[in-house]
This record gives C-alpha cells, sequence and structure tokens, in this order.
C-alpha cells in the first residue's frame, strides 16, 4: 500500500495561489497592522508584488519557521512610553498595567489576529479549473497524509476524505483552529534568572541582592512576561499532533511507499517525517518531489540523515 504526502507544493502546481508570500500580501492588503508588526519586529522583507526577488525572499518561504524571530525587545522598546513611572505627580495605580496592556494588544494580534486572517485568506483560495497536463498520477485507495488545509485532493482527484488525514486541519467555515507555527521549544525564549558574580563575600553578596531589587520594574516585568507568552501560543507542538493521531500512525506498518509530494521538508515539519519512518517498514521505498536542483539533494540528505535508505528524489511531472 502507498502513503502520499502532500505539501503546499502539491497545490501550487494546480495553481493554488497558497505561497506564504502571497499570504504576505493578503495581510499588507487587508490587515496592515499585523503586516507592519511583522516587518518591525521579526525582519520580515516588504512584500512587493512587482519584485519577483521580494516574492521569494527567504524569511516569508519559510514563514512558519520564521514565526520564531519575534523581537520580544524591540516590541517593548516601541512601547516603553506606557511603563509605570511611580515617581511622576500624575502617577496613578492603573499606570502599573499599561505596559501590560499593550503587550497584551500586540500578542493578540500576532496570535488570534495572525491565525484569524491565515484562515481567511485559505478560505479565500480559488480552485482553478483542472489542468490536465498538471495531473499527477495518484493511487485514489491509498492513504493520504497532506499538510495542506485546501480540499484539493477531493477537488481535483476525487479522493475519498476517509482516506486523508489533514495533520494540520481542514480550512472550514467553523471554529477549528489551523495548526500554524515554529518548532522552537519556548523554554529556548525563557529568561534565566541572573546569578551573582562569583567569589563575593556575604556583604557584597547583599549589596548585589539590594542593587537587583532596585532595579525590579514591576511594570516592566508584568508587559515582559506577556509578551514571552507569544512563543508558547505560537510553537508548532508536532508532539501532541503525532499522539492525537497516533491510531493513523500505526495503521502504516503495510505501507511500503512512500511519496512525498510538494513538501520542503522543512525542518519545523520533521518530526512528522522521522515518526513516518520509524511506522512503516525498513525496507520501504521513499519517493520525494523536487522543484531546484537544491531541493534535489537536500531532499536526499534530510531523508538518509532519518535512516531512510531507498529514495529516489524526482520532478513532480515523472510520478
Amino acid at each position: 500500500m502507498k502513503l502520499y504526502v502532500i505539501g503546499n507544493g502539491f497545490d501550487i502546481h494546480h495553481g493554488l495561489n497558497t505561497r506564504y508570500s502571497t499570504f504576505g500580501l493578503f495581510l499588507k492588503n487587508r490587515y496592515s497592522e499585523i503586516y507592519d508588526l511583522l516587518l518591525e519586529h521579526y525582519g520580515f522583507v516588504d512584500l512587493d508584488p512587482n519584485d519577483e526577488e521580494t516574492l521569494w525572499d527567504p524569511l516569508w518561504s519559510e514563514f512558519e519557521k520564521n514565526l520564531s524571530l519575534l523581537d520580544t525587545q524591540t516590541v517593548m522598546e516601541a512601547h516603553e512610553d506606557s511603563l509605570a513611572v511611580p515617581s511622576s505627580d500624575e502617577f496613578r495605580d492603573r499606570d502599573w498595567g499599561a505596559f501590560q496592556i499593550d503587550m497584551e494588544m500586540i500578542l493578540e494580534q500576532l496570535t488570534v489576529g495572525l491565525y484569524k486572517a491565515f484562515k481567511e485568506f485559505i478560505l479565500a483560495v480559488e480552485f482553478p479549473p483542472f489542468d490536465i497536463n498538471k495531473e499527477v498520477n495518484l493511487d485514489r485507495d491509498a492513504k493520504y497524509l497532506t499538510f495542506n488545509y485546501t480540499d484539493t485532493l477531493a477537488n481535483y482527484y476525487a479522493i475519498p476524505e476517509c482516506n486523508v488525514l489533514f495533520i494540520h486541519e481542514k480550512a472550514e467555515e467553523n471554529d477549528v483552529e489551523l495548526v500554524l507555527g515554529h518548532g522552537v521549544d519556548p523554554e529556548n525564549f525563557e529568561d534565566k534568572p541572573e546569578q551573582p558574580p562569583e567569589g563575593l563575600t556575604d556583604e557584597e553578596l547583599e549589596d548585589w541582592r539590594q542593587y537587583m531589587a532596585d532595579q525590579y520594574d514591576y511594570s516592566y516585568e508584568l508587559g515582559k512576561e506577556t509578551i514571552n507568552r507569544y512563543f508558547t501560543n505560537t510553537f508548532k507542538g508536532t508532539d501532541a499532533i503525532i499522539e492525537r493521531n497516533e491510531q493513523f500512525f500505526s495503521s502504516l506498518e503495510d505501507i511500503d511507499e512512500v511519496i512525498i509530494i510538494g513538501h520542503s521538508l522543512a525542518e519545523v515539519d520533521l518530526p512528522y517525517f522521522k515518526h513516518i519512518a520509524k511506522s512503516v517498514n525498513p525496507n520501504t521505498r521513499w519517493i520525494a518531489t523536487y522543484y531546484s536542483d537544491k531541493e534535489k539533494s537536500n531532499h536526499f540528505n534530510t531523508l538518509t540523515d532519518m535512516g531512510v535508505k531507498n529514495i529516489s528524489v524526482v520532478k513532480i511531472e515523472d510520478l
């Protein structure tokens, strides 16, 4: 039995405009505040639909991975006017929380707002008339794991939905949130408590502790704690997703051919591929499609590093 693993390149091959740079232009036109935050605090390039170089910028191409690039320091610096100043004659107790409120608003835009906009973008994607020249030879009775949110397999190939696992959910008019995120453990972004210098006398240690207490800014710390929640809220959590779908992965023991179509084998999704490799027979044949020569060698090396032995890397047209 075959397992097809479907990535965004499959949709793009069939003419769906689902590139992350297209999503960026969608944000620029409809959610400019979120778009500006991506430019100011992540380093994303300002997209120009008439400039191919910006549309192929690697930050946009690997959008999910780069969601981990939020520079919380510049976010906080941009709102430092909201920090409480207890020595001011105009200070009121409510001012302690003003900075935190600003951070909550930014957090809301970069999580709830961004995810809502992304789902809106996917739901608006148009399916062009099927081009017979783009047809891919698929086994209708095979198993499918798709990273896409669209119904391309059903629309163009009448693949039964019972054969398809939407590992990151399917875009529908409901309250289900699509899975989108980076793969960096949120613990990597946690501030480690500052330790006193070594060799201090008891008196010096007491002075150091007093100095640190004097430097503590309650208003600032409230805001920092709030914005740092971003990294947890945007973490993809592949282990938990795999665990939720363990029944599917356990059913792969009879797979003798894994065919990866249109997936970049990006680092953020590698845990899924590693779990597939563990779930199928070691002698299973693996076929991956590539777009560029660089991608061809990268795919081969990535699969080899996972312990896969029987590998072919081909153009999608040659499947």
